[in-house]
Parts: C-alpha cells; sequence; structure tokens
C-alpha cells in the first residue's frame, strides 16, 4: 500500500522523443485527477478571468477556432509572453492552440493540447500534451524546462479548481 507524505497533487508525466527522418522531435505529456467538473476545469483553462488566477499574470484566450491566445507573466525586471492561434475548442471536451515564446527568436512553433475526460459529475481526467520541440540545442533545454514548469502549474490548476468546486 502507498502512503502519501504530502498532498502534493499526482502527476503522470512522461516525456517522449521522437525520431523521424527528418528531425528528432520531444513530446510533454502529463495527466492528473482534478476533483471538479469538466466545465469547470474547461474554464479554468480558457477563461482568460480564470487563468490568471493559477497560470499566467495576464491572459488573452479567443475561446473559438482561430482565436488570439496571449499568455503574459511578469517577474521582478522581466516579461515574458507566448502568444497562439487555437486549432481546436471542443467546450468541456478539448482545446489546442499554438505556443509562441515572444522572447526567443527562432524558437519553433509548438502546440499546446488540452484533453477533459469526465469521470463522474466532480472528477475529471487532464490530460495536457506539449509538443513539437525539437531535439536540438536551445530547444531540448526548453522542453525540459517546459516540462517542470507544466508540473508546477498543473498543480495550481487542480487547487484552484477544487477550491471552485467547493
Amino acid at each position: 500500500m502507498f502512503k502519501r507524505l504530502n498532498r502534493s497533487p499526482i502527476i503522470v508525466s512522461l516525456m517522449s522523443t521522437k525520431v523521424d527522418r527528418a528531425e528528432e522531435t520531444i513530446e510533454i505529456k502529463k495527466t492528473i485527477i482534478i476533483n471538479a467538473s469538466s466545465e469547470v476545469v474547461f474554464n479554468a483553462i480558457t477563461s482568460p478571468t480564470e487563468l490568471t488566477h493559477w497560470f499566467p499574470d495576464n491572459a488573452v484566450f479567443e475561446g473559438r477556432i482561430g482565436g488570439q491566445v496571449r499568455f503574459s507573466f511578469y517577474k521582478e525586471h522581466s516579461a515574458k509572453h507566448s502568444e497562439g492561434i487555437v486549432k481546436e475548442f471542443v467546450p468541456n471536451k478539448k482545446v489546442s492552440y499554438t505556443w509562441q515564446p515572444g522572447d526567443k527568436p527562432g524558437f519553433p512553433e509548438t502546440t499546446v493540447t488540452w484533453e477533459l475526460e469526465e469521470i463522474n459529475l466532480h472528477k475529471t481526467k487532464v490530460e495536457l500534451v506539449h509538443s513539437g520541440f525539437t531535439g536540438r540545442g536551445e530547444n531540448k533545454q526548453s522542453s525540459k524546462e517546459y516540462d517542470q514548469g507544466w508540473s508546477y502549474f498543473l498543480g495550481r490548476l487542480k487547487d484552484y479548481c477544487e477550491k471552485e468546486s467547493n
């Protein structure tokens, strides 16, 4: 029997490398169970107001295919921005958007996909896939940083959604 020593969320994490003929690519995949409905979770990942409670400091998210996405993160003396376009939008089930960091010229456009599976009325399985990283140089290092970052932010998402559900 396993005993949890702390209250940190259980996140199943996988970072895989795929090699095709042209180029090595890296995909980050995370799965977490959140004790909230799929509607609560979907709103948390797509509503600009709700996003800022657990993810960026400022958010633009146009909830439609072709809509604009912009996340801004502020630290003491710096700011980071990522922009993209919504590619898929299925309410309470799936959302996918491109991700392009504004501070890293030459960084390949990647894709963030969220898939939600409602287990029951108050429990949702969340799968996050961030794909399109190349396996070369700075981009390979960035994929490791994103892997750590997504683990951190998924924990915050879980805490936020479960608080909103109560």
